[in-house]
């Protein structure tokens, strides 16, 4: 796209503003040499890096050609591009430019900029004590924030000023409900805005942004119809669109759309009518006029992300979709109009499009939950106080499964709160995550590597942390001659487990061999280990590298492991446990406990030790440790709960603070 702007030709001086390119390095290097003082100004490796990175817009202010003349450089400003806000994170005029309204014109387009891309605010650090600079700052709109101690250097402090761009305050501004034709639908209900489908597919803000979220209600979805298209574009344009075409296409493919409802056929065992074999129900956003069933017509809606339809399922080992039958609006009009009516209203107040909360909460956090799961890592009331934390912090909280794994854009952070595993939607979804910029603990390399026992091993192996001795075992090296040397017992590990599932001990040959044949039916390779006695294991807690909480998990009773997974009696699944505080805990754990954890990353970890005659073995390290309430939070108690919200919160921010002088 073009970011080329004019000034009016009745305008002195006449400028262009563009996007700078690669050839302007030499003159941005330049600009800051004669701009900011030596300990202010950005490298040429930093310029060159502004100029490529996606993340940022470098713009260029120059007079425009006149005849043969070439163009002239008089000024250029460096954006940061964040999710809901822009950053100024330098503007320079020329100094022989300078009284000419150039810097202010820079500032008049970057506001314009923001608006027609959707963010909500522009941001900016200046020198607290260049009032003159501060005071020109007022007058383009931006207010004080927050005073920046030492943000220069000691005693150079700096002010935060912020420009809240009131034309996208209102979020709902950002949905774009596209119809056939705008005029006759806005005479039906005039509270609403709509778009029609020629506008959004011709008109250029529209392109030009990603930041809108379009409901498509086109009569026709048809392939090379104009519904088709809009929400064609709408993906291209990356902007967040229901239906989809794939949307389209998966309720018209049976065995798709079946395989989307078996998502909750559980739910729907228990709460649809025993005695009947057949059920039909109309969906409208999400809302239905059947109200015993509103809370189905929700989970459809999620599943199908379709508009309008009628789902009609047939009893037959469980529920079976007969067909999906799409309407239109004007059938829903026809027939329904006050429901249309109160859906359009709730989808406009759904929390992820109107977020008066953002008065309140700096930023959104959403919390992957499973609440199927036998073992979470965190038991509901745990949960509870997360959310209690992170809004204490400054979160607004969301907990989302994986239904919502489409929405994860919009949240600037994510934390999991389910068993995780490189083959399931926990680390798609992470990596999804992490790819759309977002915080995210658990991170996908964590899981990716804590997950794999194998290669947990060589690692730990490599940084020379002491562990129990291991063999890796493949079907070729497991001959008899060769198992005959390893000591037992012996613990077995599939190469991606959790919970203590897929290890097992044997303690003899022909268990050894009998237990590795039905492993090689599963995997390749088998990690074994040689088996340490202890009464419990410790469980060290590990955030940004450094250690949280301190555990001893007993042993099940009459078993090996913490976690006795044959067991039928509750209380006879687990062991008991015992919370220590850090400080009391021996040194040579702790060293041990944040050497390895440091091999993976500076997330939340909890790494599992045996001391065996005073000395720490690693047993393993986990991406996703058990945070209870009345267990691992039994000392710290809600300290535990912020900490870790602190750290979420400190990551976003840390993304947000690299320190730049504006002049």
């Amino acid at each position: 796209m073009s970011l080329i702007c004019k000034t009016d030709p009745s305008e002195q001086p006449n400028f262009i503003i563009r996007k700078a390119e690669v050839s302007d390095l030499n003159y941005l290097d330049n600009l800051e040499n004669d701009s900011f003082t030596a300990g202010w100004r950005s490298s040429k490796k930093s310029l060159h890096h502004s100029l490529v990175s996606p993340s940022q817009l470098v713009l260029i202010i120059e007079s425009e050609k006149a005849d043969n003349n070439n163009s002239v450089a008089m000024g250029a400003a460096v954006v940061f591009l964040y999710k809901r806000s822009l950053r100024l994170y330098s503007i320079a005029i020329g100094k022989q430019f300078r009284t000419m309204g150039l810097g202010e014109a820079l500032m008049r387009y970057i506001t314009s900029f923001a608006s027609n891309h959707g963010y909500e605010r522009i941001s900016l650090e200046a020198d607290i004590n260049n009032t003159k600079l501060v005071e020109w700052y007022r007058k383009l709109g931006f207010e004080p924030s927050k005073t920046l101690t030492d943000y220069y250097g000691p005693s150079e402090p700096a002010i935060r000023m912020i420009k809240s761009l009131s034309k996208h305050g209102n979020s709902q501004e950002r949905i774009v409900i596209v119809v056939d034709d705008a005029r006759q639908i806005g005479e039906w209900t005039p509270e609403i805005n709509f778009c029609s489908a020629a506008d959004y597919l011709s008109d250029p803000n529209y392109a030009r942004s990603s930041r809108f979220q379009v409901l498509n209600l086109c009569n026709s979805h048809k392939t090379h119809s104009l519904g088709y298209y809009v929400s064609l574009l709408a993906s291209a344009r990356n902007h967040l669109v229901t239906p989809s075409v794939m949307n389209m296409k998966d309720a018209s493919t049976p065995v798709v759309a079946q395989s989307l409802l078996d998502e909750i056929s559980d739910y729907l065992e228990t709460k649809l009518p025993a005695g009947d074999d057949h059920f039909e129900l109309t969906v409208v956003l999400g809302q239905t006029a059947a109200s015993r069933y509103t809370e189905l017509a929700h989970k459809l809606f999620s599943l199908f992300s379709i508009p309008f339809f009628t789902l009609r399922m047939t009893r037959s080992h469980g529920w079976k979709i007969t067909k999906i039958k799409i309407l239109t609006i004007k059938n829903i009009l026809a027939e329904h109009p006050e429901l249309l009516k109160h859906a359009l209203k709730c989808y406009c107040a759904k929390k992820r499009y109107i977020r008066p909360r953002l008065k309140h909460f700096k930023y959104d956090l959403a919390i992957l939950v499973n609440k199927e799961e036998k073992t979470p890592p965190s038991c509901p009331e745990a949960l509870a106080r997360f959310r209690k934390a992170a809004e204490k912090t400054g979160f607004y909280v969301e907990f989302i499964t994986k239904a919502d794994k489409r929405r994860i854009c919009e949240f600037d952070a994510l934390f999991i709160r389910e068993t995780t595993a490189i083959e399931d939607h926990t680390y798609e979804i992470s990596r999804h995550a992490y790819t759309e910029g977002l915080v995210v603990i658990d991170d996908p390399w964590s899981i990716m590597l804590c997950s794999n026992k194998v290669y947990l091993h060589e690692r730990l192996a490599s940084a020379g942390v002491n562990q129990a001795r291991g063999w890796l075992l493949t079907k070729k090296n497991s001959e008899t001659e060769y198992l005959k040397t390893l000591p037992l017992p012996l613990v077995l590990k599939l190469p991606e487990s959790s919970f203590s599932q897929g290890v097992f001990q044997v303690r003899t040959l022909e268990e050894l061999q009998e237990r590795l044949s039905d492993m090689f039916k599963k995997t390749s390779l088998v990690i074994a280990q040689e088996f340490l006695i202890s009464d419990y294991d410790w469980r060290i807690g590990i955030l940004d590298k450094k250690p949280l909480f301190a555990c001893k998990y007993y042993m099940a009773n009459n078993h090996w492991q913490i976690y006795n997974w044959n067991s039928e009696d509750s209380e006879g699944f687990s062991g008991r446990h015992e919370t220590v505080p850090v400080d009391m805990v021996p040194a040579g754990i702790l060293k041990a406990a944040c050497t390895a954890s440091a091999q993976i990353g500076n997330g939340l970890y909890g790494v599992d030790l045996k001391e065996i005659d005073g000395k720490a073995y690693i047993i393993e390290v986990n991406d996703n440790p058990n945070i209870d309430y009345g267990v691992e939070d039994q000392l710290l108690g809600d300290e535990l709960y912020e900490s870790i919200m602190r750290s979420i919160y400190n990551r976003i921010e840390a993304e947000r603070m690299q320190i730049r002088y504006v002049y």
